[in-house]
């Protein structure tokens, strides 16, 4: 009677929260928590199958996104809420790419109360569904971190940056950078997207990020005169 279903719907909320968990680790819990012994093959079905639903789930979430995005528009006027999609073909429904968000309390608070000083950064994204979130912060009057942006990205190159830069910069009014800095780890494209919106801004990178990329290469005590 312990079927593949009985099992996925058992342990759906354990699967849930922990994705990665093994085989093994399931095939023990049906025996300590339902008392009978199954096959290591129907442990599998039933994770594949679990992981197909919360899939699912996903792609019923993704498809609200664009009443999320006027809601956004709607209870905080001002804000630039953008989605770009991929089309594969005009028949075909489209398939999600990017999201930005930049509340306007926000943006102007930033230009009222916040040093000239952007931080730069970006994160994988955990899941299913793989990405990157770009972030840009600000440092206030007390010298504490004032997120401003975020997006959510397919992937972390220049064409991804440019876009996202290029949306800060209409929103910041920061023109061509003039009087303002930029601190950021050496992601991959920043540089040049940097140059290419904002060629007169002050870039800089993080020097706890480059102790860190530096000490993982040379760990004697002699190159870390200076940091």
């Amino acid at each position: 009677m312990v079927n593949v279903k009985v099992i996925s719907q058992h342990f759906e909320d354990i699967i849930k929260n922990h994705p990665k968990m093994k085989l093994k680790g399931i095939h023990r819990r049906v025996q300590s928590e339902l008392h009978v012994n199954v096959n290591m093959s129907r442990c599998r079905r039933a994770k594949n199958m679990v992981s197909s639903r919360l899939a699912g789930n996903c792609r019923e979430e993704f498809a609200k996104l664009w009443d999320y995005a006027d809601e956004l528009r709607t209870q905080n006027p001002g804000s630039t809420i953008r989605m770009a999609v991929n089309r594969v073909s005009d028949t075909s429904p489209p398939h999600f790419k990017r999201f930005y968000v930049c509340f306007d309390t926000v943006k102007r608070g930033w230009k009222e109360g916040c040093r000239p000083i952007i931080g730069l950064d970006g994160c994988f994204l955990k899941g299913p569904f793989k990405g990157v979130m770009l972030l840009a912060i600000g440092r206030d009057g007390n010298d504490q971190m004032y997120p401003i942006v975020w997006a959510v990205v397919e992937n972390e190159s220049t064409h991804s940056w440019s876009w996202f830069l290029s949306l800060v910069t209409v929103d910041l009014e920061l023109e061509d950078g003039f009087e303002y800095n930029i601190i950021s780890d050496q992601h991959i494209g920043l540089e040049i997207a940097i140059n290419d919106i904002l060629p007169r801004v002050e870039h800089r990178n993080c020097a706890r990020h480059v102790y860190a990329n530096w000490s993982g290469r040379k760990r004697s005590k002699e190159y870390e005169f200076g940091f």
